[in-house]
């Protein structure tokens, strides 16, 4: 991903953090023969922190889950490298919020992307507890709700599926945010932004905790 210095967040504990709260991520995989074009999927992703370790190199893992139909998994066992895309809360500034003139208009956002190398999970307890797992971490708080009350059906749903697990070798972050702005005109968009729709909303809330302004 083309990320100009400014943008740039090598934070890989903000990274997870992101892909957590975004939660569909654009899985891209190669053809299996390297001839056809990219395949991509939106899919729900869950993040695997215990192997990062920064001596070692190692990131992490994301871990999903595909339809059986879904050819993506043929292609990741021909070729595991792959590359899955988190796209953020989005929002457009327009000049108007500037003080300074002349201004464009220009778009916001926060995207994450992760390269690594996919190996499949076919054995039905594992993708049991996988699906589980998932079931569990986006469950609303306080739901009496959880896989074990369809075990039977759970049970009936495992061979359609194919499980993915990706050894991250590379994390990269893109807040773009305003931050280059100065601080007079990053409080006039902030203060537009925090009175738009829910994407607008969402951008002013990432700018606060990530990018925060400067004391008055």
């Amino acid at each position: 991903m083309f990320i100009p210095e400014a943008y740039r967040l090598d934070d890989a504990a903000t990274a997870f953090d992101l892909i957590e709260e975004i939660r569909t991520g654009t899985l891209m995989t190669a053809s299996p023969d390297g001839t056809g074009a990219p395949d991509a999927s939106h899919l729900p992703f869950m993040v695997d922190r215990d192997g990062a370790d920064p001596g070692t190199g190692r990131c992490g893992r994301l871990i999903g889950h595909v339809d059986r139909r879904n050819p993506q998994w043929q292609a990741l066992a021909a070729r595991p490298e792959c590359r899955v895309a988190f796209l953020g809360p989005q929002a457009h500034v327009s000049p108007s919020w500037y003080g300074t003139r002349p201004r464009a208009p220009t778009w916001l956002y926060v995207a994450v992307h992760v390269r690594g190398r996919a190996v499949l999970v076919t054995d039905p307890a594992a993708l049991r507890a996988m699906v589980e797992r998932l079931s569990a971490e986006l469950e609303p708080a306080g739901s009496d709700w959880d896989t074990g009350q369809i075990v039977g059906y759970t049970e009936r749903l495992m061979p359609h599926i194919v499980g993915f697990s990706i050894e991250i070798e590379q994390v990269e972050t893109q807040l773009r945010l305003g931050q280059t702005n100065d601080p007079d005109d990053r409080r006039r968009v902030l203060a537009a932004l925090s009175e738009g729709g829910a994407g607008a909303q969402a951008i002013a809330g990432l700018i606060r905790r990530l990018v925060p302004l400067p004391p008055d």
